[in-house]
């Protein structure tokens, strides 16, 4: 069994976002000893997660991961750690980008986590006719970006999705046009096991993958959906709320792509 694949079914090893990671350990190898010198992970290592010495945990950012032991805990903010083995991040292919319609706060926070956790590549925000300005800039995207993090530590996705601030949907549309498979997620499409088996068969190198906003897309809007090539598919015969569809959605499709990692 590969590395990669090694530290994937390791569930009771804490997995920790540590930024610039890969600055950090870059020219060192297996068996070299790192200090952090952090009171917030310093906390949280002794007394959120009780991790002591000799536990083992994961280290990542977007482009590395460390497999590590823990050295000792000094004072109230150093960490000292013996890394066992460093791996550049794989990533999840085919490549899934998702166009989520800014929803209520509550259910856009889920739906965030839920498609990093499935393993989204890509989240593209995208404002609706039935969708308000909600979108603050860079509040909301750090925000975002903590939510995310969270999402790759508990799912051990350490490359989570790159999130893009808020577009039209149509100017989306455009952005993505050349993508190989174009889903939109409607109760009146196609079965979603035909779908689904379609892709299965088909293994795309990108998937586009769209669901509606509460209230759903105007009728303009899946007009403009539709002539962008999109398949229109049904989750289930009844109506869903959009972050439950978003999750819905994004783990069917993850679930049918033989997902290589790169």
């Amino acid at each position: 069994m590969n590395d990669s694949a090694e530290i994937h079914k390791q569930k009771h090893e804490f997995a920790l976002y540590r930024e610039s990671l890969s600055l950090l350990v870059h020219k060192k190898v297996p068996g070299n000893s790192i200090i952090f010198s952090d009171e917030k992970l310093f906390h949280r290592m002794m007394t959120v997660l009780r991790l002591r010495i000799g536990d083992g945990c994961v280290f990542f950012d977007r482009d590395t991961f460390v497999t590590a032991v823990v050295q000792a805990f000094v004072g109230k903010k150093q960490v000292h750690i013996e890394m066992r083995s460093i791996h550049s991040t794989a990533v999840l292919h085919s490549n899934i980008t998702f166009l989520l319609p800014l929803l209520k706060r509550d259910d856009y926070e889920a739906a965030l986590y839920a498609l990093a956790e499935v393993g989204v590549n890509s989240i593209q925000l995208v404002f609706t006719q039935k969708t308000g300005n909600q979108w603050s800039g860079s509040r909301d995207s750090e925000r975002a970006e903590r939510i995310l993090i969270a999402a790759a530590e508990q799912s051990k996705n350490f490359a989570y999705p790159q999130l893009h601030a808020p577009v039209s949907l149509e100017v989306a549309l455009k952005k993505n046009a050349a993508a190989g498979t174009k889903i939109f997620f409607d109760p009146q499409g196609e079965r979603l096991f035909d779908v689904m088996k379609t892709l299965h068969s088909n293994q795309p190198k990108s998937v586009l993958l769209l669901v509606g906003p509460e209230g759903d897309l105007s009728l303009e809007e899946k007009k403009m959906v539709q002539a962008n090539n999109f398949i229109f598919c049904a989750l289930t015969p009844t109506i869903m709320r959009a972050v439950q569809a978003a999750a819905l959605a994004a783990g069917f499709v993850r679930s049918v792509l033989v997902s290589a990692l790169n």
